[in-house]
């Protein structure tokens, strides 16, 4: 679907059963933010440009719930955008598309940036860390573009607004768990 292979509408399954169960994609993606946060914790500890952040000073415990909450808010919510865009648009009919597309793209974007926060981890280099995650970044943007293109059937213009109103989701659901997570810590401390 994201990448509009010839037959993804026959294989894709949008039975009310297939999109409920392609909730189960929470169950691949979440040990990869895990991966992730461990990662973070030790790419933060060896580069000094970081020294300061919440993934030096947070409990390993702590800072994992935050970024399983982070994910899950993100999800959320941004399925919650697509599907009000897909009722407005009248792309509702489609919604068993968005939804099963846009839940199982997650695991995937999971993955493609697992490799540049272990390589900042272990070269302790935030430059080949960001090289590195370019074509991360670009996957998932691939990836948003074509289930929002197929999912909403949205032009081009329309689409591209889209997977930057999903971005600033993302940034908001961060901005808003990282706050909870530094005033937990404050509470505590």
């Amino acid at each position: 679907m994201a990448f509009n292979a010839e037959d993804w509408k026959s294989a894709l399954d949008r039975g009310l059963d297939d999109v409920f169960a392609s909730l189960s994609a929470l169950a691949f993606a979440s040990p990869l933010v895990v991966l992730a946060s461990v990662a973070g914790r030790r790419a933060a500890s060896r580069i000094p440009e970081f020294s300061d952040s919440i993934y030096v000073s947070a409990p390993l415990a702590a800072l994992i719930v935050s970024d399983l909450a982070t994910f899950a808010l993100d999800w959320a919510a941004s399925l919650a955008l697509l599907l009000a865009l897909a009722r407005l648009t009248g792309a509702g009919r489609h919604a068993a598309d968005l939804i099963v597309g846009y839940n199982w793209i997650q695991p995937v974007i999971a993955a493609a940036q697992l490799p540049a926060i272990a390589l900042m981890a272990a070269a302790a280099s935030r430059t080949l860390g960001g090289i590195v995650g370019l074509p991360a970044f670009a996957l998932s943007l691939a990836l948003l573009w074509g289930i929002v293109r197929r999912g909403l059937n949205a032009a081009p213009a329309p689409a591209a607004a889209i997977v930057v109103l999903l971005i600033f989701v993302g940034i908001a659901a961060d901005l808003l768990c990282s706050a909870a997570l530094k005033a937990a810590l404050a509470v505590q401390g």
